[in-house]
């Protein structure tokens, strides 16, 4: 957990440090381009890891000691990965090339496409599975602080835009690379051609997560995407800019989740009683921890949006109060879907509360965008995200797991001598 820390502070506050000198360097407009570039990239992100972070993560977990069926699932997951990436460049192009909008500014997706590699090759899955976050945090954390400085050494004038998504998009190809090869040397993963036998395995295994991250982006990543589509890059950089702020406040949480989900998913595999115990607990500190922040955000969006983006952020506080809630609603939420859920083997009910969200979601954005701009995504964020986090918590209560009930004094002795 101290690790993901780590990594979260540099993955999340030296972007945020970059944040306002982009924007007002580059202007609402040229930012808003930028953003709008990385969610196409995004969904090919999404693509490739195809739900490996969680299923090869939780894999790796349980096969840890055993060298070569390591070796065989992480060649595996890393040929699927990449053969992903290129079926993606090519629709990704496609995409680009049909729509004239696009088309214009073919470079700037073309520069946003290298995140996709450098994501393919960092084995985030293997070192978290292996409970080895150190890696995770030095790597990423590094190529975070390099980008950032070149951000400032190299970016001066709206012109240079296309720069600044290099040096960001250049960050994730190193972190890929030597993510990639200290994966190899340090837990000693010998070269193991996988057989179409390996592949159709993880692919199965990873089928619902990644049919749940897919329909996720639709009410995520699709609304910096559809506020630019719908209603240009000016309210795509205003959105993008008030969502930068939650995800980083919401990022300090998101240790605690990646940290404690090997851990839960072992203690399902023994105890339900004794998992169900832990998680209880979980919901009700991590629920408090994360109401703060969210309080804080709604109190304060004005003097935060001016501070950090100056005039330019007048337009970014309106989306900033409708999303202040988000940090608390997400983290209760990853704990019913990570913490809960996959570890009782509920992948194919998760998945599809995803995807009628996502595409429930597409029915009230695109009107909304249209007469609000960056207020109508915000504020279809908001509520997607409160009515996927109700569905899960009565889906568990229908198969028997009330995470409100209170912890018995003999639980509680239970898990004290587990500790």
């Amino acid at each position: 957990m101290f690790w993901l820390y780590a990594l979260q502070g540099l993955n999340y506050l030296v972007p945020l440090a970059v944040l306002p000198y982009l924007v007002r360097t580059l202007g609402v407009e040229r930012y808003g381009l930028i953003a709008f570039a990385q969610a196409l990239a995004q969904y090919f992100i999404i693509l490739t890891d195809y739900g490996f972070n969680l299923s090869a993560t939780k894999r790796v977990a349980l096969i840890h000691d055993d060298r070569e069926r390591l070796a065989d699932l992480y060649w595996s997951v890393i040929a699927l990965k990449l053969f992903l990436m290129c079926v993606g460049a090519m629709f990704a192009a496609a995409v680009v090339f049909a729509i004239p909008r696009l088309r214009s500014d073919a470079a700037a997706y073309a520069i946003a496409y290298i995140a996709v590699l450098g994501s393919c090759l960092f084995p985030q899955w293997l070192f978290q599975g292996m409970e080895q976050m150190r890696y995770i945090s030095v790597i990423n954390g590094a190529a975070k602080v390099l980008a950032g400085v070149f951000v400032f050494l190299l970016v001066h004038n709206p012109s240079d835009f296309k720069i600044a998504l290099a040096v960001q998009s250049a960050g994730m190809l190193g972190a890929g690379v030597a993510g990639f090869w200290i994966g190899i040397t340090h837990f000693q993963l010998s070269f193991r051609g996988p057989t179409f036998a390996q592949l159709a395995t993880v692919l199965r295994e990873g089928w619902h997560l990644f049919v749940s991250n897919a329909a996720g982006t639709l009410y995520a990543t699709t609304n910096v995407f559809l506020v630019g589509l719908v209603a240009g890059n000016v309210q795509a950089g205003y959105f993008s800019a008030a969502e930068r702020i939650i995800r980083s406040v919401q990022g300090l949480l998101g240790p605690i989740t990646q940290a404690i989900y090997p851990h839960v998913s072992g203690l399902a595999a023994k105890s339900r009683e004794t998992a169900l115990i832990f998680i209880r607990k979980s919901v009700a500190w991590i629920g408090v921890l994360s109401l703060l922040p969210s309080a804080l955000l709604l109190a304060f969006a004005r003097p935060i949006s001016i501070v950090l983006f100056g005039h330019a952020g007048q337009g970014s506080i309106a989306p900033l109060r409708w999303m202040a809630m988000l940090p608390f609603v997400i983290s209760v939420g990853a704990v019913l879907a990570i913490q809960t859920m996959i570890p009782f083997g509920m992948e194919k009910q998760l998945s599809r509360i995803y995807v009628i969200a996502g595409l429930s979601s597409l029915l009230f954005s695109v009107p909304l965008i249209h007469w609000l701009g960056a207020d109508g995504g915000a504020a279809t964020v908001l509520i997607v995200e409160i009515a996927i986090v109700i569905a899960m918590w009565q889906l568990l209560k229908r198969h028997g797991i009330d995470l409100s009930k209170s912890i018995a004094p003999q639980q509680r002795e239970v898990v004290g001598v587990a500790s």
